[in-house]
């Protein structure tokens, strides 16, 4: 596939063409977990790297390859590895980064489970974790140790929608020899491709964005090969490989990424203007507001537009948590459900703090905001009443 091909282009054909045997269009469903050899020979062919063969699903399978080689296509990096769950990416690329002890600069704004594996987990293991303002690049310098190995960031943070410039943790981790280690989550390849920006490893939760179902679950990390062999390696002996099918149902989702994050962005972005002027809302957190405290930073990245950061938003109701039961309630077209990067709208309260997280749908815009409204307007007795 041709790297100077546009990206929707890329999208569909990276990584795939008709199968040589059935001639079959697009990437068949090789759900086999073994693979035979005719002679003796070939097995020794194989394992001398003369002949590659495929041998064990877990260890290879055609159609995980294909989706590793449009990930690698799509984030313009030398290769990937396909996990069997976000969560598999994350930790297998946090447990060979920091193996046999370590530290690592991660950003005070991430997925609750990241920093539960780094501040659980992971001293266990002899590493350890500072967290800190990544838009501060004093903060960052000032965190990093002659035991630090990476600096990690989500470029929109989850819940919170703060914005880290990757440029300038690519510049501070570079200067010190670290590596630069992305969650890309959020925007996915179609907004933002981190290696342009100096990141080192790439990871996403599958099951969101590039899904975009919610029928699937899976994890990608892209980098190097050099760095990611090693979480290849160990993907086999923790169980944590994709299976086929999975990786089927991504390919097919990928087709239509770019498509989707434009409508995303754009819903996303109409919904927090209106969330915005709502006297409900106390406070919207969506990098694509020019109120947005990182707006500048966040447009720097992804470029300017409406269709350009994405569909992720969060925001506080004036009312505080006694209004989320009202707000909540009364929601009839949107979701409430966690996960995010469904074609449906999906809203999710967070367990403390006065916080609401809405992963904005596909649905025609009137249609999502006149419920979103609905659900505004039953809340603002609450909110007028605190």
């Amino acid at each position: 596939m041709n790297e100077d091909q546009g990206f929707s282009t890329r999208c569909i054909h990276a990584g795939e063409a008709p199968d040589p045997t059935t001639g079959a269009h697009g990437v068949p469903l090789y759900q086999n977990v073994t693979y035979a050899f005719e002679t003796y020979g070939q097995v020794e062919a194989m394992r001398s790297g003369e002949r590659p063969h495929f041998t064990y699903s877990p260890r290879a399978n055609p159609t995980v390859r294909c989706l590793e080689a449009k990930l690698a296509n799509l984030e313009g990096t030398e290769t990937a590895i396909a996990l069997n769950s976000g969560m598999a990416a994350i930790s297998g690329v946090l447990l060979t980064t920091l193996a046999g002890g370590g530290h690592i600069v991660a950003s005070s704004h991430l997925y609750d489970q990241t920093r539960m594996f780094l501040t659980d987990e992971l001293p266990r293991l002899g590493a350890f974790s500072t967290f800190v303002d990544v838009a501060d690049p004093a903060a960052v310098r000032a965190a990093i140790t002659p035991e630090t190995r990476a600096i990690y960031a989500e470029p929109f943070s989850n819940p919170h929608l703060q914005v880290a410039n990757l440029r300038q943790l690519a510049h501070i981790a570079h200067e010190r020899e670290l590596i630069v280690i992305v969650d890309n989550t959020f925007l996915s390849p179609a907004l933002l491709r981190p290696a342009e920006l100096g990141a080192d490893l790439i990871i996403h939760s599958a099951t969101k964005y590039l899904s975009g179902n919610g029928q699937v679950q899976g994890g990608v990390v892209s980098g190097p090969r050099r760095l990611i062999e090693p979480v290849r390696a160990q993907s086999l002996l923790l169980g944590s490989a994709l299976s086929p099918f999975a990786a089927w149902m991504l390919l097919a989702g990928i087709h239509t990424l770019p498509l989707r994050m434009e409508r995303h962005s754009q819903n996303a972005m109409r919904l927090a203007t209106l969330l915005e002027s709502h006297p409900a809302v106390e406070r919207v957190n969506y990098p694509g507001l020019p109120a947005h405290p990182n707006h500048d930073t966040a447009a720097a990245m992804v470029g300017a537009g409406d269709t350009r950061f994405g569909g992720m938003i969060s925001l506080s109701l004036a009312g505080g948590r006694p209004a989320f039961g009202p707000f909540l309630n009364a929601l009839r077209l949107c979701t409430i459900a966690v996960s995010l990067g469904d074609c449906s709208t999906l809203v999710w309260p967070w367990p403390a703090g006065n916080l609401i997280r809405i992963s904005t749908g596909l649905e025609d815009f009137d249609d999502l905001a006149r419920d979103v409204s609905l659900a505004l307007d039953a809340c603002v007795p609450a909110a007028v009443a605190d």
